[in-house]
């Protein structure tokens, strides 16, 4: 009788623990990607607005903000919480793990909720966010597809209530997954290497050096140039898979290669890196942390301008 009895409370248990934790959402699968694990559609977070287990995160400005944003988000701001300037004087680098759970706690995440990134149109701060989870080991983060943009314009809830914030005591327990960030020295290595690939995801005339943002134009001798733009439509959601593949292998961004990605400060970058790894199912994906500010301010690093 005692036997069946903690059976009884075991097996509640377990049904109260699936009914507040949060699932996929299987509404994207039509598109064909490799792993909607990390993404979900505007439905599925409208339904699930009440489970207390989901924590959404919004990236945009503050004004943004309290004009209006998805009830019960709570803000920050992205270029402060996953950028800094490294001890070399490079700008917009991944911050340390202490600066990020700085950011999470001040806003009341929890190491054990289900995150939700979302911007303003096309998931590009968002992905930065996602990508700084993800090196630092949260367990389960997820971009909103089409963002505000799609939310605010197909009549979802709109709230401009200031949310209360529970302040909470956020620490990452894993060590840093370091295959997700690479170096100018691994860059460097891969040039000459035809088994790996720089993807470049700024736009054209960034990359053939007519838009130039550091002490030199141009781009990494060999590399390939994706601007992020084209991985996301007009509402800025992601393309379908089979167009997405497409795009990216008609550049020589093919599976059988590793790839890093790069822009001007990693955050283009991330957006690629989520598309090539996450919907896609690339296996060897790095973000070039240090991107174009680095290379580009470095003068003894080799560069083109040809297109």
């Amino acid at each position: 009788m005692k036997k069946n009895l903690i059976l009884t409370v075991v097996l509640l248990l377990s049904i109260i623990s699936c009914t507040t934790a949060a699932d996929k959402d299987s509404s994207l699968s039509s598109r064909g990607y490799h792993s909607v694990s990390k993404l979900v559609s505007s439905e599925w977070l409208n339904k699930n607005l009440d489970n207390e287990n989901i924590k959404i995160i919004d990236v945009r400005s503050q004004d943004d903000y309290e004009k209006g944003h998805i009830p019960g988000a709570q803000r920050l701001t992205p270029s402060e919480a996953f950028q800094w300037e490294d001890s070399n004087g490079v700008k917009g680098m991944l911050p340390s793990s202490n600066h990020i759970s700085n950011a999470l706690s001040s806003i009341g995440i929890q190491q054990d909720d289900t995150v939700i990134f979302y911007d303003s149109m096309s998931n590009l701060w968002a992905s930065r966010g996602l990508w700084a989870l993800e090196v630092y080991g949260h367990e389960d983060v997820r971009l909103l597809d089409g963002s505000w943009n799609y939310w605010s314009q197909n009549d979802y809830p709109i709230s401009t209530n200031l949310e209360s914030i529970s302040v909470s005591n956020y620490k990452f327990s894993k060590e840093p997954n370091r295959d997700l960030i690479a170096d100018w020295e691994e860059i460097l290595e891969s040039v000459d290497d035809p088994s790996k690939i720089v993807c470049d995801t700024r736009s054209p005339d960034e990359y053939i050096g007519k838009d130039v943002r550091a002490d030199r134009g141009g781009h990494i001798p060999n590399s390939s140039n994706v601007n992020w733009v084209n991985a996301v439509n007009d509402s800025g959601e992601f393309l379908d898979a089979k167009t997405l593949r497409q795009i990216y292998e008609n550049k020589g961004i093919k599976t059988d290669k590793g790839i890093y990605t790069l822009c001007q400060t990693a955050v283009r970058a991330t957006h690629t890196w989520f598309v090539l790894s996450e919907l896609l199912g690339y296996e060897d994906v790095k973000v070039y942390d240090g991107s174009w500010i680095e290379w580009g301010n470095n003068p003894n690093l080799p560069l083109e301008t040809r297109g």
